[in-house]
């Protein structure tokens, strides 16, 4: 936890007896042992020598012990507690409270920029930094128009600082556009990624093939395909040697320019992406049933159509379809797909599997 910085509770104040209750502490916290370092903290806590200032430190400290094992409610309540101390540090308890309760956090962080803005705040990044949390906490909380709108404010003191710190605007510019994607305003969010893109370099590949493959999918998702496909070609060749490869930004990539190759029936040239897109999704942790589902289906139509079709793998890709498919449950969805599957095996004349498909069919309508 990078918030609170624990060696600001040893300081000339606390006593030789303190400090070593205070390296035991730091050491349990450093090697992850939650559990010990609350029964530790509390014990000290409660030590009636100990100074009202390190007692609140140790309350940070056991908030956020609480949150890393889960504990959100109890770390949410010790917070609450604290920003009811009129002395509280605003900002700090904001970003803590983002660990555990997205809407305590928003509270808090709300007072936190109110009070620096009227106490004019000389330290306008730290100013920047408030406005930062509070975009993310309602990104959180899906509300994206102010999470844009914030964002947006903490990229003008970004920018308005003379010791422009290039990263952060480049990264805002990217979480502005995919905000915007999110909302689908796609105009909007093109123009930022393109930003990120211009500024990006050779020093921030990731932030930059993730804003070329958003940008391919929003021109994709307008039928605009002749403008997504530079945008494909570009992150393609950039992944390869990147640490994005085999991610969710390469799975999207390589479905995106299957989907320019269907689009324009290259079923072919659109055979060997979908391939790679399903292997690549595979290798994800939690992939999108809903996704490979519909992967597996135009991959299978490819298989089926192509010059020099394959039958035997568009028949395995159509009932992994189906597979898939069967855990969104989406009833539309499903029942399509299993429509063109027993078109498929009735087409190819696996009496089986076509009553096996029908069946289904059956069983769902009925259900």
């Amino acid at each position: 936890m990078d918030i609170l910085n624990l060696a600001e509770i040893f300081n000339d104040n606390v006593s030789v007896e303190h400090k070593d209750d205070l390296v035991q502490i730091l050491d349990e916290f450093k090697r992850g042992h939650y559990p010990n370092v609350l029964s530790k903290s509390k014990t000290l806590r409660e030590n009636n020598d100990v100074h009202t200032v390190l007692v609140q430190k140790l309350w940070m400290v056991e908030a956020i012990c609480h949150a890393e094992i889960g504990e959100n409610k109890a770390s949410s309540e010790i917070i609450a507690q604290l920003y009811r101390n009129d002395d509280s540090d605003l900002m700090l308890l904001g970003e803590l409270a983002f660990m555990c309760d997205y809407k305590l956090a928003r509270r808090i962080m709300t007072a936190a920029i109110k009070q620096m803005e009227v106490e004019l705040e000389a330290d306008r990044i730290k100013l920047a930094r408030g406005y930062l949390v509070l975009a993310e906490v309602e990104e959180k909380l899906e509300k994206l128009v102010r999470s844009v709108k914030y964002f947006q404010k903490g990229l003008s003191y970004f920018e308005e600082d003379d010791n422009r710190d290039q990263y952060m605007i480049l990264y805002i510019h990217f979480k502005i556009g995919m905000l915007y994607s999110m909302q689908n305003k796609g105009d909007e969010s093109i123009s930022y990624l393109k930003k990120v893109i211009e500024m990006a370099g050779d020093d921030n590949e990731e932030l930059k093939i993730k804003s070329l493959v958003s940008i391919a999918k929003t021109y994709g998702s307008k039928d605009q395909s002749k403008q997504a496909y530079p945008y494909l070609e570009e992150a393609l060749q950039l992944l390869g040697d990147s640490s994005l490869v085999n991610t969710i930004a390469h799975a999207e990539a390589l479905t995106e320019m299957a989907y320019y190759y269907f689009g324009k029936s290259m079923l072919n040239e659109a055979v060997p992406f979908y391939k790679d897109a399903i292997e690549t999704y595979n290798n994800l942790q939690f992939p999108s049933h809903r996704q490979l589902g519909m992967i597996h289906m135009q991959y299978a139509y490819c298989l089926e159509h192509k010059e020099g079709s394959n039958l035997l793998d568009a028949s395995k890709n159509y009932e992994k379809a189906i597979e898939r498919l069967e855990l969104t449950k989406d009833r539309q969805l499903l029942e399509n797909a299993l429509a063109d599957v027993i078109a498929f095996f009735d087409n190819t004349n696996n009496t089986k599997k076509k009553r096996y498909y029908e069946n289904k069919f059956v069983e769902m309508a009925n259900s």
